[in-house]
């Protein structure tokens, strides 16, 4: 019994990990030595799983190369002017556990201050506390963070905070340095002007398959399809007319359940907007992974709207990853039976430069499943001859019975 269970056991883990990844590239090689970064090219994404744990890098032996998945995210910066600096009553630091900084409100109420910080990479957590006599605080805000702490042309940055409208005398800011490193809070004040600037993410197109228009009940209804299960973060609607609209729409996917034993199909909201002639149609929506979609638009009693297209885009991903130069790797995906690696560059490359040169994949193709022989199945191995055999045997039973039947009925007499 023991060594039927590890058979099966061998069995199991053989299958799991004899399986192969479905999409493999090249990364084109590069020219110097060092961390790069590796856009996750979409047609190479695509054939991976959603939280792409199954990306791998080789090197021409085979030999996993560590790497990191970072995401881009959209960079602000904050302009000020006329900045007033507040008055730093003390500053406090214990290593690997928090900077207190404590400084005087000027004002007879307060609920901005504006923070002049060193360039740092990462992203700072922070609570915020107020006091009248700096003996006994008193919460304002628990649980901040502060995000894009780099200005690409100067060496710090000007980061506005926003908190409840309060009249403390002395306020504490707490940073949180347990699992990073400490930031360096150069000044702390106000302004009387700001102005943010955002540069947008590059945004990576997604195909789509076929797209279907529907008038029902006042209503348009649009069906999209995909290839393939895709990622996605953001919608965009070309519309030409009419001149002015405000309607609301729904974006939604069909899911089956299973209710008193019978399979119903429902709709899963996945977001609800507002489609105006005034605002942007750009819309960021949940990421999710879906194959086909279904967009709902209340039209009541106007005309319908002339939608020219519809696209769909997901954020760009990253792999990060010290590369050798005129070295050749590959890089594969779509092996659903690997998780996450495990591997140390996450821990200790906790700073970066803001740019690292870039590597690109290219060649890339997709490996199909080894079809299975098929093979010439024997008359006697096909089913309509079981039941021949069935039928027969079963003949000669019953002649039998009834033979064995009439004897005893013979003897009885």
């Amino acid at each position: 019994m023991k060594t039927s269970i590890k058979l099966l056991f061998m069995l199991c883990v053989t299958m799991a990990f004899g399986q192969k990844h479905t999409v493999e590239g090249e990364i084109k090689p590069v020219t110097e030595a060092g961390l790069h970064h590796i856009p996750v090219p979409y047609n190479f994404r695509t054939h991976a799983t959603a939280n792409l744990r199954d990306l791998r890098i080789l090197d021409a032996k085979g030999n996993q190369v560590p790497y990191f998945l970072k995401s881009v995210t959209a960079f602000k910066t904050t302009q000020v002017s006329d900045f007033t600096e507040f008055a730093m009553v003390s500053t406090s630091q214990e290593t690997d556990s928090s900077s207190t900084y404590i400084f005087e409100n000027p004002d007879k109420s307060i609920k901005q201050a504006v923070f002049l910080i060193a360039n740092y990479q990462g992203s700072k957590s922070y609570k915020l506390e107020g006091s009248n006599n700096k003996t006994k605080w008193f919460g304002i805000v628990n649980n901040g963070q502060l995000d894009n702490l780099s200005h690409p042309e100067d060496t710090q940055v000007y980061k506005v905070i926003n908190f409840p409208l309060g009249a403390y005398r002395y306020l504490k800011v707490v940073f949180n340095d347990k699992h990073s490193l400490p930031i360096n809070l150069l000044k702390i004040g106000k302004v009387s002007a700001e102005k943010e600037t955002i540069s947008p993410i590059k945004m990576d197109d997604i195909p789509v398959k076929t797209i279907s228009f529907s008038e029902e009940n006042k209503k348009t209804q649009v069906h999209i399809t995909f290839e393939r299960p895709e990622v996605i973060h953001q919608m965009k609607l070309n519309i030409t007319g009419p001149a002015l609209y405000s309607r609301d729409a729904t974006l939604y996917a069909l899911r089956s359940r299973e209710e008193k034993r019978n399979i119903e199909t429902y709709r899963k909201v996945i977001s609800s907007f507002s489609l105006r002639s005034d605002k942007d149609l750009v819309f960021d929506i949940p990421p999710m992974v879906e194959g086909e979609l279904y967009l709902e638009i209340e039209n009541k009693d106007n005309p319908k709207l002339q939608i020219s297209s519809i696209e769909f885009m997901q954020k760009p991903m990253y792999m990060v990853a010290a590369l050798k130069p005129q070295t050749t790797y590959k890089v594969t995906a779509g092996n659903k039976a690997l998780n996450f690696p495990d591997y140390d560059i996450s821990e200790v490359v906790n700073t970066l430069k803001k740019t690292l040169p870039l590597a690109t994949i290219t060649s890339i193709k997709t490996i199909e499943p080894a079809k299975e022989a098929v093979t010439q199945t024997s008359f006697w191995q096909q089913p309509w001859f079981m039941w021949c055999c069935i039928g027969v045997a079963g003949l000669f039973i019953g002649i039998y019975a009834s033979n064995l039947i009439k004897d005893l009925n013979k003897k009885q007499v």
